[in-house]
């Protein structure tokens, strides 16, 4: 029999406690190995049980999902839903009110899945189109890209996560990360992101039944690790490129995803009050 239940995680550095603490979730402590502030007795620290918490600050989420993958997976049977958010985006319930605030934050979250939607084994974020750079943007982010294909200035369709990567995080790091890649799987990742421009689902976040969840992590860290042997930590500056396996992973989990369930778009929220109450839904 098909199962609706779902099992909420929820991913925070130790920030956002007002918010988070209140919202009937399961909170766990990203790069716990490191933060010494006195968190809740019921929060999940990720420098306990089976962990990489040590590796959090070239990790980010990824240590918060292996300790999930290590330590939590035979909690669960096999129709269970497992969910991640983070501290500042939380998944919606379908019929969200218009409006979310920290009041009504808590009423509107997603608790179970829908009977109607049972038969999807996969929920992400709605894609992130990633066309439509300003030139300015370009010239200043992109000048490698344009000068190795300069129909990048007035072809949107060349704006494709690779691009993406390269302006934000490390120039060619896609390539080289897939290089470690078995040839089964290169080509097809090659393709996604020098092709996708419309099939991106950011930040991390999705909803998994559990044997898709566990193959995805089985999957991911088993490529992350052998990139760490390519990557050399010491020369990455700056957060877009600190976080370098963190990015490889949320791009990964995209196509991944995208190659290896039945999927659909799900709304979330994006809400912080430490900077104000104004949310985005999308």
């Amino acid at each position: 029999m098909k199962s609706k239940n779902l099992t909420t995680y929820c991913i925070t550095k130790g920030e956002n406690d007002s918010l988070i603490k209140e919202l009937n979730l399961k909170i766990i402590v990203g790069g716990a190995i490191n933060k010494k502030f006195d968190f809740p007795d019921n929060w999940i620290l990720d420098n306990s049980g089976h962990n990489i918490s040590y590796k959090n600050q070239n990790f980010g989420t990824l240590t918060s999902l292996y300790w999930i993958w290590k330590n939590e997976l035979d909690k669960y049977n096999d129709e269970s839903w497992i969910a991640i958010s983070h501290y500042r985006r939380f998944w919606l319930k379908e019929n969200h009110e218009g409006i979310i605030s920290p009041d009504n934050l808590n009423s509107n979250i997603l608790r179970e899945i829908p009977d109607k939607y049972l038969n999807f084994d996969a929920f992400v974020a709605k894609p992130q189109n990633l066309t439509g750079y300003k030139f300015s943007k370009l010239f200043r982010k992109a000048k490698k890209n344009i000068i190795n294909k300069p129909s990048i200035l007035f072809n949107k369709k060349n704006h494709n996560i690779k691009l993406h990567f390269d302006m934000f995080h490390l120039y060619c790091g896609l390539e080289k990360a897939a290089s470690v890649m078995d040839n089964s799987q290169k080509n097809d990742f090659l393709n996604y992101i020098n092709n996708e421009t419309e099939l991106f689902s950011p930040f991390s976040i999705f909803i998994l039944k559990k044997d898709k969840f566990k193959k995805l992590c089985e999957s991911t860290f088993k490529w992350i690790d052998d990139c760490e042997n390519i990557f050399d930590t010491e020369k990455l500056f700056g957060y877009g490129q600190i976080r370098i396996f963190d990015f490889l992973a949320e791009r990964y989990f995209s196509f991944w995803i995208k190659e290896n369930t039945n999927y659909k778009n799900w709304p979330f929220v994006f809400i912080d009050p430490r900077i104000n109450n104004n949310s985005i839904i999308r």
